[in-house]
């Protein structure tokens, strides 16, 4: 697999399900995906993300949508049944070890668990606006903002997991003010 460069290094290899894609947009923040890496999804994550996802012709072209061959898809499929996976989260995983990814990302817990297992770096929506932070493509008040729409949205986390991410916020906040002395 890909080296596993964590969250600080450029450009990096990334491969998306539909779940991040559906969620940051609903949070109004799909945007801070492209700062992340390369973003790859297979092409039925991309049909999923558009039946619920109004693309209106205007898909991101920094969004990569990749057909997989035959063999691909029925690799998909042996994974999806191992796995108990969907067929969406199969393709990604086949798409993910193809291309060697250093990060996959999943909102879906069972997904990150068994994808984790196989050796990928796994994160998810929440990840994304926290590493957005911490890399400072958000202020602490626009990142406090994509949290609250992010609870808003369909992603269901629970109360402790969003109370966790502001104590991450606040550390990630904390250190940049003790660096700047």
């Amino acid at each position: 697999m890909g080296e596993k460069r964590g969250f600080s290094a450029q450009m990096r290899t990334i491969v998306c399900d539909a779940g991040p894609v559906i969620h940051l947009h609903e949070a109004n923040c799909l945007s801070l995906l492209r700062r992340t890496g390369r973003l790859f999804l297979p092409h039925r994550v991309f049909i999923e993300v558009q039946s619920i996802i109004p693309i209106n012709g205007k898909w991101p072209d920094w969004l990569k949508v990749i057909r997989l061959s035959q063999d691909e898809r029925n690799e998909a499929a042996m994974w999806q049944t191992a796995g108990d996976l969907h067929a969406g989260e199969a393709e990604a995983l086949v798409l993910a070890r193809k291309k060697e990814v250093d990060w996959f990302l999943t909102d879906d817990s069972a997904t990150r668990l068994f994808v984790s297992l196989l050796g990928l770096e796994v994160h998810g929506s929440l990840g994304i606006i926290l590493w957005s932070a911490a890399h400072r493509h958000l202020s602490r008040e626009k990142t406090e903002e994509a949290l609250n729409r992010l609870q808003q949205s369909s992603l269901w986390l629970s109360a402790r997991i969003y109370q966790e991410a502001r104590q991450a916020l606040d550390e990630i906040y904390v250190n940049r003010l003790t660096k700047r002395k």
